[in-house]
């Protein structure tokens, strides 16, 4: 909290707080920004509510502390739910999917990709549970049809061929970055202020309520206060923490889950494994490459998380045993998220045990939290929570979501691929084919200084070479532009290079090492960057 040490106190004027001091002549300033609802965390959630308020005509203010789908949205394995994962353990949970499934298929084109999916039961994978997936899906809603093994070995030519049967689900592959701003797209268009890169540093109450936020601007340092009427926290893994600030609390289970990237798509469809969901069980096509998942393992902070040798080789194992290639394929990175879990009832030691549904919690303080969930039901969350919301207001305006399409879809980098590419020295990203332009139109609408928001606008450094031959591309573009200087785009580069390395770190061997070292020698020796 800032202090202000001052005689007169400070004094109020045209949305500004400043202080006077008597020798020279000093401002602190402080911007003011008012509105009715308050939402910390820009995951799928955050910005579903952005988009439902909006939609509504309810005045709001989103903050993310980084960029979008920073928390378990981006973290997560892209996969659009049919339900069938949990159909037999958690079917409230599944039919929820397979409804928000059939919705995000309608109204986010842009970001699925219909691949369908595959249940594969291998050798040992037993018959019961076969048919106990089987009659749990027909229960809840989820549409199944059963592929023998030469049936699905003609569909994805690289399965196991020992697999003894598959069954077919509506899954999908998703875009977790593409929906969250294509959310806050919506908002933005009907007057929603939408603030990336700042931190909740103090929730401000007065006579026991929650009327306002401060809140810190990353890269300057800037304070914004926003007073409002209501604030959602929607901050996923940190609802906890949040809830705290405004003296409330949030019995939460956060449970780590990892996962691997391939450096090229191994199949067309989602794979599952046909047994209780356990490590390494879903393999997902997602654009250039291909992700394998995940683990779940208990932790107490979201923050400064690690990837072990043992979660990799896990992963490694597990998948191979549905698609053997993964065993010797190229691994280009790692990454770990934390699903926000509430504690429920079950008292077994395994997080997966845990429901996958979702609850919102009024602390009668002037904050909500909406806490659990999937991506996949996003939508259905953010709907649940406006409708509070306008009850708290008093106001009847119905859910309009899953009738709109999603606004923004047209404008979208990267479709079509053919439209865009004029020359070849236009392609700044060869990996995922993402050229100039559309470089220069997320730094002229974004204004940003940081290399992730460009990635998840457009996915630049998001295929095989994980960004090593393509950021300082952009960078300079950034500098060019005056949006960083010199120094601070070394800072800029410094810090991408330091996450991307902890992403690599965990599969560097072989080839994957071979091309590590090429890319330290382009910013170590021939961009000189050991001596700046």
């Amino acid at each position: 909290m800032i202090q202000y040490n001052c005689d007169p106190p400070p004094k109020v004027a045209e949305g500004y707080l400043e202080r006077r001091e008597q020798e020279g002549y000093m401002k602190l300033r402080i911007k003011m920004i008012k509105t009715d609802v308050i939402i910390i965390g820009g995951g799928a959630t955050g910005t579903g509510v952005a988009r439902d308020l909006a939609l509504r005509g309810i005045d709001h203010c989103l903050l993310e502390k980084k960029d979008f789908a920073a928390g378990a949205t981006g973290a997560c394995h892209g996969l659009l739910h049919s339900g069938g994962r949990y159909a037999v353990n958690d079917p409230e949970a599944a039919r929820e999917c397979i409804s928000e499934n059939q919705i995000l298929r309608k109204i986010g084109k842009k970001c699925v990709e219909f691949t369908e999916g595959l249940f594969v039961r291998l050798p040992g994978d037993t018959l019961e549970y076969r048919d106990d997936f089987l009659e749990s899906c027909h229960r809840t809603g989820i549409s199944t049809e059963i592929f023998s093994a030469s049936k699905a070995l003609g569909l994805v030519p690289n399965l196991n061929p020992a697999l003894e049967e598959a069954v077919k689900v509506p899954d999908c592959s998703i875009d977790p970055f593409r929906l969250c701003m294509l959310n806050a797209e919506s908002s933005s268009l009907r007057g929603g202020k939408i603030l990336t890169h700042h931190k909740v540093i103090e929730v401000i109450k007065e006579r026991g309520n929650c009327v306002g936020v401060k809140a810190q601007e990353q890269f300057s340092g800037e304070i914004i206060e926003i007073r409002g009427k209501v604030i959602i926290n929607a901050s996923g893994a940190w609802g906890s923490i949040v809830a705290k600030m405004s003296g409330s609390d949030v019995p939460m289970n956060l449970s780590k889950g990892s996962l691997i990237i391939a450096n090229h798509r191994l199949t067309s469809m989602v794979i599952n494994r046909l047994r209780p969901a356990s490590n390494g069980d879903i393999i997902v096509p997602n654009e250039t490459v291909s992700l394998a998942g995940t683990t779940s393992i208990h932790v107490n902070d979201p923050e400064n998380l690690s990837i072990s040798p043992e979660e990799i080789g896990l992963i490694t194992s597990e998948a191979s045993q549905m698609v053997p290639e993964f065993d010797s394929v190229r691994l280009i990175r790692s990454y770990t998220g934390v699903r926000p879990l509430l504690k429920g009832d079950s008292h077994s030691d395994d997080d997966r045990a845990i429901s996958r549904g979702f609850r919102i919690i009024d602390h009668k303080n002037g904050m909500f939290s909406i806490m659990g969930g999937k991506l996949t039901t996003y939508r259905l969350m953010a709907e649940k929570m406006t409708d509070r919301i306008m009850e708290h207001f008093g106001i009847n305006v119905p859910c309009t979501t899953a009738e709109k399409p999603l606004e923004g879809q047209n404008q979208l980098s990267g479709y079509p691929v053919s439209n865009r590419i004029e020359k070849l020295d236009d392609i700044i990203c060869e990996c995922e084919l993402v050229t100039r332009k559309d470089v220069e139109k997320v730094i002229d609408s974004v204004g940003t200084k940081y290399i992730g928001d460009i990635q998840h606008r457009t996915r630049l450094g998001m295929g095989p070479c994980q960004g090593g031959f393509c950021t300082y591309r952009a960078l300079g573009m950034m500098q060019e532009k005056g949006k960083v200087t010199s120094g601070e785009s070394i800072r800029v580069l410094r810090e991408f290079l330091d996450r991307r390395y902890r992403g690599i770190r965990p599969v560097l061997w072989g080839d994957q090492m071979r091309e590590e070292q090429l890319v330290e020698g382009i910013y170590l020796g021939i961009l000189g960057l050991a001596d700046k």
